[in-house]
């Protein structure tokens, strides 16, 4: 996966590092905050002025990079590729990626998966409608349809503890909606 961005605070960034390090060897109900520190080259004030307990940094962890991830491939030729390689990633780190998840409330897992999902589809959207008139809002729901549509497929891979192959996922939903994105927006242009 993509790595924290730079422009985030050294300390957190480290921290972050140090996790990830961490997790390579360690469940992530083991790891404690004072290893983590002492890893990131930081004391645990720093820790606490950033986060909560090592689940917080978990999740700003996963988030951020899921995040980074999506938008790294956020375009009509490379969203399914870089899909895949997030599905994959998540499959080989398992129990830490649901350790994470679980540290969530559904709401809030929801919420973190469409936000970063609808900005990529935002992207693809804006490949697609070149030449096309469309009111805002047909365009929004064009937008959130389709986001929609990929969400509910990842959170039931994830509520069947990722049973699919995320290959095989990823192909269904690159063939389902393969053209269709710019046929409703073409649709929808009709209608304006």
């Amino acid at each position: 996966m993509n790595t924290i961005g730079t422009d985030e605070a050294p300390s957190k960034a480290a921290l972050a590092v140090a996790l990830k390090q961490a997790l390579a060897t360690t469940p992530l109900a083991k790891v404690t905050v004072s290893g983590l520190a002492a890893a990131a080259g930081v004391n645990r004030q720093t820790f606490y002025s950033h986060f909560s307990d090592v689940y917080d940094l978990a999740r700003w962890v996963f988030a951020t990079e899921v995040a980074n991830h999506i938008m790294a491939h956020a375009s009509y030729d490379q969203w399914a590729d870089g899909f895949s390689e997030l599905l994959n990633y998540m499959q080989q780190n398992h129990d830490q990626a649901y350790a994470v998840i679980r540290s969530l409330r559904h709401d809030e897992l929801e919420r973190f998966f469409h936000r970063s999902l609808r900005n990529m589809m935002q992207v693809i959207v804006g490949e697609l409608d070149d030449g096309l008139t469309l009111r805002p809002d047909d365009r929004e729901f064009v937008i959130d349809h389709y986001t929609l549509a990929v969400l509910g497929h990842l959170l039931h891979w994830l509520a069947t503890d990722m049973r699919d192959n995320p290959y095989v996922l990823i192909e269904r939903l690159e063939f389902v909606l393969h053209g269709s994105v710019r046929e409703s927006l073409e649709r929808f242009a009709v209608r304006a």
